[in-house]
């Protein structure tokens, strides 16, 4: 798996934090399968370990994503994401 992207978080003004990250976009069936539509693009974004972040929002190639989902194991941590139109 590679973590060649970036994804930046903004916690505040004062905080932000930028982590590799390996990117992956939910295809159509599985859309359909896990949310029940299929009308905004989603995403999967693995992190190579755990991070402390149950909602909110994250930036990867500059397209905004909110995060939706939050699965975290021991060692890592996997966000799913529904992309943002919206004004940050």
């Amino acid at each position: 798996m590679r973590f060649n992207k970036r994804a930046f978080f903004r916690k505040n003004d004062l905080e932000a934090e930028t982590l590799p990250v390996n990117l992956t976009s939910m295809g159509a069936q599985q859309q359909q399968l896990v949310f029940g539509n299929v009308k905004q693009e989603r995403v999967i974004a693995r992190f190579l370990r755990p991070v402390s972040v149950r909602t909110g929002y994250f930036v990867v190639d500059d397209k905004v994503y909110q995060i939706t989902m939050n699965i975290t194991s021991e060692r890592r941590t996997a966000l799913y994401g529904v992309e943002y139109h919206g004004r940050l």
